[in-house]
């Protein structure tokens, strides 16, 4: 179950109400990491960055914040431990 505090909620409502009732929530992270040299072919997908280019994550959330977003999501949707564990060791064992 997710749960939102009223604070986030009402930030979230004053910004549909000022995008005129509907507001884009999803700008293409994993396309942006892929124009800036990320390969995102792998079980982890764009969690992988998190830990092979972290920057990359900074960067690519400075560059819509500098657009004017005004939400930021991480990229961890993909990173539950289970399937992180299982792509560190992929990740390890390719470099051996």
């Amino acid at each position: 179950m997710v749960s939102y505090n009223n604070d986030s909620f009402s930030k979230l409502q004053e910004l549909v109400e000022r995008a005129g009732g509907c507001a884009v929530m999803d700008g293409g992270l994993a396309t942006q990491l892929e124009f800036h040299g990320a390969n995102l072919h792998d079980p982890l997908w764009s969690a992988l960055c998190l830990i092979s280019m972290p920057e990359l994550i900074y960067k690519v959330h400075w560059d819509y914040l500098e657009a004017g977003a005004e939400i930021l999501v991480t990229a961890s949707y993909q990173g539950e431990w289970r399937v992180m564990v299982g792509g560190r060791r992929r990740q390890l064992s390719s470099e051996a």
